[in-house]
């Protein structure tokens, strides 16, 4: 694989020039391959790898993002066609390669000339991986094992629908109270900084001496118009730190998701997605054949969150020794008697993947109806505290104009 810098003639005439990424080392198979595309090329030359890699670097950066659905909906489509009998370098072809999203386009013809190259189709989407999660990657997998890669690719399309629907609902929810809270504190910061010094002259001009109150408030607005500056570039850094140790610190993400995962309200909503993530994740790798031991493993690498990763592999280890899955569960903790129960009903009868749709399904509404009842609990807080603030300032800085009327 190399970016390759080439020039050709297109079958109209028309000179056409470009850098080009390829499953290909050598500039010969490269030069077949713009040939089969059509066109006479005229030269190819490789990259170095330092300049092929920040090509790519500065591609992706402005590449147009995928969406979930877009994705989902061309897999769809694959899928379809491969039930009719369509070749599978023909579907790609037609669902990916020709599509109006210029970077899905990109992705199918890298697909097709991998492909054709001799690679696998769950090999070659592996090279985008940011695009194809894990689970799409394996049923790719086990669908080319097994003879069914129409059956599997349409499960990983439904998966992905339903797994952004759960991302996406659960990051609303969450940023519903942040923006709530965010626009009160903004409109404190605005009447510190632009109202209050507009009537600190009158204040002044009584000449008494100011509640502690008025006080308080009048020390808060100076030191905002004096360090606004350092304290805007201050939340910069310390969201770029957060982030930052977030991603690359185990221990500090741990710490935070173990706060949140216990806090109301947004702790219930964290539940109830993940536990709604991992009944539908773990069903679907059952359905497609995937052995249980497998299957904790697959599903304990997807999961982004860092409490239920370790409970996962204590669901796992206590398979190994011996523990039955119902058990297994139930002594990791996390899980609520309703997920065990159904969980130990599938494994007794046999129908496990059928009970954890069930329970997936569950966990779907109630975090539905935790979202719709969420505006209604945050409104009344948002409005206590928010009226609350500016009762308190506007007591602060109009009572002595009245007392000095008086």
């Amino acid at each position: 694989m190399a970016h390759f810098h080439y020039k050709l003639i297109t079958k109209q005439g028309i000179m056409q020039g470009g850098v080009v990424d390829l499953p290909f080392d050598s500039p010969l198979s490269a030069t077949a391959y713009l040939e089969r595309q059509g066109g006479a090329v005229i030269f190819v030359k490789p990259l170095p790898a330092w300049m092929g890699n920040l090509y790519g670097g500065v591609e992706r950066f402005f590449e147009v993002r995928i969406e979930t659905a877009t994705m989902a909906e061309a897999l769809n489509n694959v899928a379809i066609m491969l039930k009719s009998g369509i070749p599978v370098v023909a579907a790609i072809q037609d669902a990916m390669a020709d599509n109006d999203n210029p970077t899905l386009a990109k992705v199918g013809r890298d697909l097709v000339s991998r492909i054709h190259a001799g690679s696998s189709l769950s090999e070659s989407a592996r090279n985008w991986g940011r695009y194809f999660p894990d689970t799409t990657l394996f049923l790719m997998r086990i669908g080319e094992e097994t003879g069914s890669l129409d059956r599997t690719i349409q499960d990983a399309s439904r998966h992905m629908i339903k797994v952004d629907r759960i991302a996406r609902e659960t990051k609303g929810a969450l940023m519903y109270p942040a923006i709530m809270f965010s626009v009160i504190f903004l409109a404190m910061a605005f009447w510190l900084y632009a109202v209050v010094p507009m009537v600190l002259p009158l204040l002044k001009a009584t000449g008494k001496e100011l509640p502690a109150l008025t006080q308080g408030i009048i020390a808060t607005a100076n030191f905002l118009q004096a360090h606004l500056g350092l304290l805007a570039v201050g939340s910069v850094v310390v969201v770029v730190v957060f982030k930052t140790l977030m991603q690359r610190v185990y221990g500090f993400r741990r710490q935070v998701h173990g706060f949140l995962l216990h806090m109301p309200i947004i702790g219930t909503i964290i539940h109830a997605s993940n536990l709604a993530f991992i009944t539908a994740y773990f069903s679907l790798l059952l359905n497609a054949g995937v052995d249980v031991i497998k299957s904790l493993d697959i599903l304990g690498g997807a999961l982004s969150h860092e409490i239920y990763k370790e409970k996962m592999k204590e669901v796992r280890v206590g398979l190994v020794n011996g523990l039955g899955l119902r058990t297994s569960f139930a002594d990791a903790g996390i899980f609520p008697p309703f997920v065990v129960r159904m969980i130990g009903i599938g494994e007794v009868s046999g129908a496990l993947p059928r009970q954890l749709d069930f329970a997936a399904e569950e966990y779907g509404r109630r975090l539905d109806d935790l979202i719709k009842t969420l505006g209604k609990s945050i409104e009344p807080i948002a409005l206590v505290l928010g009226g609350g603030l500016f009762v308190l300032l506007l007591v602060g800085m109009f009572m002595p104009l009245y007392s000095m009327v008086g």
